[in-house]
């Protein structure tokens, strides 16, 4: 398997320019990504069916790691993994480091792969919410945090905007009628076109005061080669925002709120994921894809 590696120093720096052109030539992966997100409400299909855990360190994968990380952080564990389907290769190894001996500074979970020499293929806060789903068909495992799945794109680990509790369901009448005049556009007379209907999906929602609504819009037509509107609607059934997300992927976070006390809308983009303020539509947070480095290059 072949990676696009980063010099650490250009890491550091910026962290993201290296992999635009790379994810412009991989966007039939990621639109495949996207499209089989939605219709397995994970992006793969993804559901972790190994959890990792750190409580029992492997002698040989610690060894391998301390030889790396040993020298930066006081606190390291290691487990042997399969990121991919067994092979004759040498196996994976996911860590946890930190620096302070309990992990309560600069704690991570690290994952490794060996390729020639060993390159550092994801890094995240740690957490113990942390698993593997099946292999996937770009012939590695997903890797699921804290609900967020991280999908191989044959390049590097990209988060997915997070789905938990998300469900979709076809617009009715008055929701396809509220499309259309946001859009401008007649949605019959563009179902004649050469491109059919689009395809209007809405989410419930709870942004804030609950009973809210995303309406996301998918067809050539109105995304083009890029990415597809998606629109903010409030409890009384008013469009209030139109954002845009690659091929209509769109989650609610966890945690991040804006100034007003809205939840962020999670979108897919090129960079990785992009947190979106309902309030105001300027980007809060960007999630990004993750960068190989050499193993223990990075602090």
């Amino acid at each position: 398997m072949n990676f696009f590696l980063q010099s650490p120093h250009k890491r550091k720096r910026s962290p993201l320019p290296i992999y635009l052109a790379i994810l412009l030539l991989t966007m039939g992966v990621l639109s495949a990504l996207a499209e089989d997100s939605r219709e397995n409400n994970q992006p793969g299909g993804d559901i972790a069916v190994q959890k990792l855990s750190f409580v029992r360190n492997d002698p040989q994968a610690l060894s391998i790691a301390r030889r790396m990380y040993g020298r930066d952080f006081t606190y390291v564990k290691a487990v042997r993994v399969w990121l991919e389907a067994p092979n004759d290769d040498p196996e994976q190894l996911f860590l946890k480091i930190g620096k302070s001996r309990n992990c309560d500074t600069e704690c991570f979970n690290v994952a490794l792969f060996h390729n020639e020499k060993w390159l550092e293929i994801y890094r995240r806060p740690a957490t113990d919410q942390l698993g593997l789903s099946a292999v996937t068909p770009t012939g590695m495992r997903s890797i699921i945090e804290d609900g967020r799945v991280w999908v191989w794109n044959s390049q590097a680990y990209v988060p997915q905007p997070n789905l938990d509790g998300r469900k979709e369901r076809d617009a009715n009448e008055a929701e396809l009628a509220l499309v259309g005049k946001e859009l401008g556009a007649n949605i019959d007379e563009t179902t004649a076109t050469s491109f059919g209907p689009p395809e209007v999906s809405v989410y419930d929602v709870d942004l804030k005061v609950g009973g809210e609504k995303i309406i996301v819009v998918r067809s050539p037509y109105f995304c083009g080669q890029s990415t597809c509107p998606v629109f903010l609607v409030n409890e009384r059934d008013q469009s209030f925002r139109m954002i845009r997300a690659l091929e209509g992927v769109v989650g609610v976070s966890k945690t991040a709120r804006d100034e007003n006390g809205f939840r962020g809308v999670e979108v897919l983009s090129r960079n990785g994921v992009s947190v979106i303020s309902p309030s105001t539509g300027a980007q809060m947070e960007t999630i990004p894809i993750q960068q190989v480095a050499i193993a223990g290059t990075v602090e």
